[in-house]
């Protein structure tokens, strides 16, 4: 029982306290995340601190979004308390995701509109290239890829909606579950393909948002790389994890198929080498997965603004 159960002197299911907690972590977390971001953030004017706010509240809302999406599902499955279903289990952190690129969505196109009477436009020919790097986006369309390759392989081996068997004798076969078949794969490689779609869609308004007044190029482009680089870790992230999930799944299944061990009331068929050879080598290709998707999530580790038009001036006039 968790410390919300214990205030409220009820008896509050144990999954309601649960996301109550989790739910107020977060909040903390966003609230954190905003505070520090605004303080780490050399804004040369007012126009440039109520976007960086903008910004910081924006992506706060979206990361608490992807984190409850990467965390309930397991805990929940881990803890037994909650059934989510295969569909759900597989696909509630693409969905999570594709929620967050929504906030983002939302926070370009009610971006902080210039204030001033005088308004002043600066017509720059920019492009998604200019505020992504293309390794970057081509590692999300990669892991994309890599899902739809696992998910049509795992369902040709899949013996049924989500389990996988070995024949034992010309009359009996040995199944185990779950394993990540027709039913797992197919939503999943739907809700990605949404998902990389809709980073491609919320990087272009991120390129094509009008301009922070009272700042010059050079800082209106850092704080687009920044946005857009928000944007492409946490869908690269998701992407990752659920293909390194996908491939561990299928690898503890063939391990299981394997080994054989029988279900603790039956004698299961013996040893299978190359079964278990199998799942060691998918399980091994999975903590790669996983590695590559959060080396990314912190690379480049640091992107620091440039200093404002007039501390430049007032230097080399100085010099």
């Amino acid at each position: 029982m968790t410390w919300v159960s214990w205030m409220l002197g009820s008896p509050v299911p144990f999954a309601l306290a649960l996301a109550v907690d989790l739910t107020l972590l977060a909040t903390a977390a966003v609230a954190a995340l905003v505070w520090w971001d605004g303080r780490r953030a050399v804004s040369p004017s007012s126009a440039g601190r109520r976007a960086v706010r903008h910004a910081a509240v924006t992506s706060g809302g979206a990361a608490a979004l992807v984190v409850a999406g990467v965390l309930v599902p397991p805990l929940f499955f881990a803890l037994g308390i909650v059934s989510l279903g295969a569909r759900g289990t597989a696909t509630v952190p693409l969905v999570a995701l594709v929620g967050a690129l929504a906030v983002h969505a939302v926070g370009e196109l009610t971006w902080p509109r210039p204030r001033h009477r005088q308004r002043e436009a600066r017509l720059v020919a920019r492009s998604t290239a200019d505020v992504v790097p293309a390794a970057t986006r081509r590692l999300a369309w990669t892991w994309v890829a890599g899902i739809a390759v696992v998910a049509a392989s795992f369902g040709l081996l899949s013996d049924g909606p989500r389990s996988i068997s070995r024949v034992v004798t010309p009359y009996e076969a040995y199944t185990v579950a779950p394993f990540p078949g027709w039913l797992w794969t197919v939503p999943i490689v739907a809700a990605a393909v949404v998902a990389v779609v809709a980073s491609e869609v919320v990087l272009r308004l991120v390129v094509s948002r009008p301009a922070v007044e009272d700042v010059d190029e050079e800082w209106d482009m850092w704080l687009r790389r920044r946005v857009a680089r928000r944007v492409e870790r946490a869908t690269q992230l998701v992407l990752g994890l659920t293909l390194g999930g996908l491939v561990a799944l299928g690898g503890l299944s063939l391990r299981w198929l394997g080994l054989g061990l029988g279900d603790g009331v039956r004698t299961g068929p013996g040893l299978s080498p190359g079964h278990v050879l199998a799942g060691n080598v998918l399980l091994a290709v999975a903590c790669g997965v996983v590695l590559v998707a959060l080396v990314a999530l912190v690379w480049p580790a640091r992107d620091p603004a440039p200093r404002a038009a007039g501390a430049r001036v007032a230097e080399e006039a100085a010099a």
